[in-house]
């Protein structure tokens, strides 16, 4: 006789297939594709190294080939430029130069006197410059205004006038009181070559003073690093650079085979009367920046 209040106690086999649950088959159906739930996450430390990686390389091909800024160190191109200015320097048509054009270029012969940094400040340049985020040579860099191109005659008159294949020229750009060249010369523009000055000509240690250097005083067409377009800080300093070109416009190309060739002065007349020039200033160059 069963006891009231007691039941039939079970076999444990049976007990335990009854309270089996079904097992979930996560296996996908032939062709049916996971879901993004379903895929497995790479982890944080990976995904944020490939975001650095990324904005790494984006920034190294945008300095390479498109944009690249850099601050002005001095007064060599005042007042069109002024110190603290940074400047947007494109990349993609150095080739391209023109008269009037405000380019930034490497030092072609010595025209800076730089120290380079040493120890940890090296291993650093090193890095950012092999990474891309800063161009080669930094420190090593100038911005001035194209007056002649190759084969260019440039002609700079005892009464401070400025010529280029015999037109004068009425510069607006240059600093107010002072003439376009207080340095009288007399050259021709070597092929692959471009004849620069500061808009400062009381102050820019540019092609004038360099004329006994390996080029001439005049900057290697390889050397240009970029057309500098537009001041983009301070804000109410920002300002297009491309407005010279008009300064040019009745200038006439230059007559076939008439710049001599590169590595040298041509047929220049130093200062007028076979002298040397004189000293020019000091010019620290232009500074590249990290950004852009």
């Amino acid at each position: 006789m069963t006891p009231v209040g007691e039941r039939d106690v079970e076999p444990a086999e049976e007990s335990a297939d009854r309270a089996e649950v079904p097992q979930r088959d996560d296996t996908p159906e032939p062709g049916r594709h996971r879901s993004a739930e379903d895929r497995p996450r790479l982890p944080l430390l990976v995904r944020s190294m490939l975001f650095v990686v990324s904005v790494i390389v984006l920034i190294a091909l945008m300095r390479n080939f498109l944009l690249q800024t850099f601050v002005i160190p001095s007064a060599s191109m005042e007042d069109t430029l002024v110190e603290g200015d940074r400047v947007a320097v494109t990349i993609y048509d150095s080739d391209d130069v023109e008269r009037g054009d405000v380019i930034v270029f490497r030092d072609p012969d010595r025209w800076l006197t730089v120290t380079s940094p040493t120890g940890v400040d090296a291993v650093v340049q090193d890095v950012l410059v092999t990474l891309r985020m800063l161009p080669a040579d930094p420190g090593h860099h100038l911005i001035k205004r194209v007056i002649g191109l190759p084969g260019d005659h440039v002609v700079a008159q005892a009464d401070g006038t400025l010529r280029v294949n015999g037109v004068a020229l009425d510069e607006p750009y240059v600093k107010p009181g002072q003439v376009s060249s207080q340095v009288v010369f007399d050259v021709h523009v070597p092929e692959n070559c471009l004849w620069v000055m500061g808009d400062n000509r009381a102050n820019s240690s540019d092609s004038r003073y360099h004329r006994e250097d390996l080029h001439g005083g005049c900057v290697p067409q390889a050397n240009v690093i970029g057309v500098a377009k537009a001041v983009v800080w301070p804000l109410d300093r920002w300002t297009g650079l491309s407005g010279a070109h008009t300064t040019f416009a009745d200038v006439p190309s230059a007559r076939p085979g008439t710049a001599p060739a590169s590595g040298g002065d041509g047929d220049a007349d130093p200062a007028g009367g076979g002298q040397p020039p004189a000293p020019g200033p000091t010019d620290p160059g232009a500074v590249p920046t990290l950004a852009g």
